[in-house]
């Protein structure tokens, strides 16, 4: 099947990238591991936002939301321990089931959502009336063309004798 039209693809896609992001952040956050500024964690979003609408023209199938979802997670976390300021000793195992655990999250809800979207999308197209196909022409297009004939004739063809008057000098 087709996917619905370009814009709505993105959009799609942004959700994945946004929720990817939000909850890679979530999982690192809660696992003790310190945030930076505001500023660099919504960009950083954005940045895994624009990545992803890259697949924008693919389904997004179970196995492909967890590359890009654990690719995603992996991305985020290496980027948030490079920005961090400060440096403690966060357990390994920890932050590791955080990641999984927002992984595995994030995978399933939007499995579904996608799963639905889809075949939502499906079924709607399948009672809309589809496109008809042009006739094919069996003549050539005849079109009335009406000549404007004037009133009266004009003869652009005469030499003219007049002029300007001899004495004038």
């Amino acid at each position: 099947m087709t996917l619905p039209s370009a814009p709505l693809r993105r959009v799609r896609c942004g959700a994945v990238g946004m929720t990817t992001g939000a909850l890679a952040v979530l999982a690192h956050s809660s696992a003790d591991g310190h945030m930076p500024d505001a500023g660099l964690v919504f960009s950083l979003v954005a940045l895994l936002t624009w990545a992803v609408s890259g697949l924008a023209r693919y389904e997004l199938t179970p196995a492909r939301l967890l590359l890009i979802v654990g690719g995603g997670q992996l991305a985020m976390h290496l980027m948030l321990e490079l920005a961090s300021s400060r440096y403690d000793h966060v357990s390994v195992e920890r932050m590791t089931a955080a990641h999984v655990v927002a992984t595995a999250v994030v995978v399933g809800v939007l499995a579904l959502a996608e799963r639905t979207v889809l075949g939502l999308a499906r079924a709607l197209a399948s009672l809309l009336p589809r496109k008809l196909t042009p006739f094919m022409a069996t003549a050539p297009l005849a079109v009335p063309v009406h000549r404007h004939v004037p009133a009266v004739p004009v003869v652009l063809d005469v030499l003219s004798w007049r002029g300007p008057p001899a004495e004038q000098a």
